[in-house]
């Protein structure tokens, strides 16, 4: 890709900037329904296909009319921004495919800003301030987080931003379906993700007790077959059971809540700035204890619905896609601005 100073551009560029266009933003494919969530801001996302990384399963979620997945990058596109969800090799691929504006005479005011959003916490598999280091030395020009809990984490401070998630509550909602009750738990290859997601926990947990995995684990569990599939499984049981270790916060956790699921979950994370026990979800990492809850809401329908409706009101009231979609226009808006030193 080519960038060219012409009066076109500076025209397009000011006018994307003052919000009278969408932004033309590139990215890669990396959480299909955040990102679907995420083009609910009406911008233009254009995703990159890199060899050997992901790209989008609409499994997930369906690919929304403005996302488009690119082979190579075109130059009839002026790009307002790159934004990418990890540190890996995909922000390794942006970097490249900027590289050669390094020498362009314009690069300063006219040059695309990098805008690095990351969703996980530092593997503790591994050594954390060695991926703190590593992360800070991949240079961009901004960082933001999903929580306070993982730009924490990572050892940033107050010139990053946070924008935590948001859940469409209008679509993620209560059908009005008969519930099974029983323990639901939503996660993807689980049985080999145990450090992080407490499969072992589940297990020593569950046993003898009504349950229902559900998620990409083959010999183990089926995922659901589309988003629709989805929202009706967290509708059609009255129990969440979590048992993350290591996530900031799980999506479906969330997306459980806004369909009115009694939550039980680990107190790991953020999940303790979400969750107040008894009052809209019952939390705890006592192997013990988290039994006796799930017990607890099994033999008592009206407290699991009464929980359940006071999850569902917690994402209405804080993590509803309206905040989301300002928080990050507000930001995308931001980080073009400071670039190209716009007041």
């Amino acid at each position: 890709m080519t960038f060219n100073a012409t009066q076109r551009n500076v025209r397009s560029l000011m006018k994307r900037i003052n919000a009278e266009e969408p932004l033309n933003i590139l990215t890669c494919t990396t959480h299909e329904r955040y990102e679907a969530n995420l083009c609910r801001t009406g911008h233009n996302f254009f995703a990159m296909n890199i060899p050997n990384q992901k790209t989008w399963d609409e499994t997930y979620a369906p690919i929304p009319s403005n996302y488009t997945q690119l082979d190579y990058i075109p130059d009839h596109i002026d790009f307002d921004l790159v934004l990418s969800h990890t540190s890996c090799g995909r922000l390794k691929a942006m970097h490249d495919v900027l590289a050669m504006q390094r020498n362009s005479p314009t690069i300063d005011r006219l040059a695309i800003p990098i805008l690095r959003h990351t969703h996980v916490l530092p593997d503790v598999r591994m050594d954390i301030e060695a991926q703190k280091k590593g992360m800070q030395s991949i240079k961009v020009d901004h960082d933001s987080f999903i929580s306070y809990y993982n730009r924490d984490a990572w050892g940033f401070g107050e010139e990053s931003s946070v924008v935590e998630h948001g859940i469409d509550t209008e679509y993620f909602k209560p059908m009005g379906i008969e519930r099974r009750n029983a323990l639901l738990s939503v996660v993807n290859g689980w049985p080999d993700r145990d450090w992080c997601c407490g499969f072992n926990l589940w297990k020593q947990t569950t046993q003898g007790l009504p349950v229902m995995p559900v998620g990409k684990s083959p010999g183990f569990s089926e995922p659901a077959r589309d988003t629709d599939h989805l929202r009706q499984i967290y509708n059609s049981f009255s129990i969440f059971y979590n048992t993350s270790l290591h996530s900031p916060v799980p999506t479906v956790l969330l997306e459980a809540m806004a369909c009115g699921c009694a939550i039980v979950s680990t107190a790991n994370c953020m999940i303790p700035e979400i969750i107040v026990n008894g009052k809209n979800g019952l939390i705890s990492n006592d192997p013990q204890e988290l039994r006796n809850h799930c017990e607890l809401l099994l033999n008592n329908p009206i407290l699991a619905r009464k929980l359940g409706d006071a999850a569902r009101q917690t994402i209405v009231d804080y993590y509803g896609l309206d905040r989301f979609i300002d928080d990050w226009n507000k930001l995308f808006f931001k980080v073009i601005k400071d670039k190209k030193g716009i007041a």
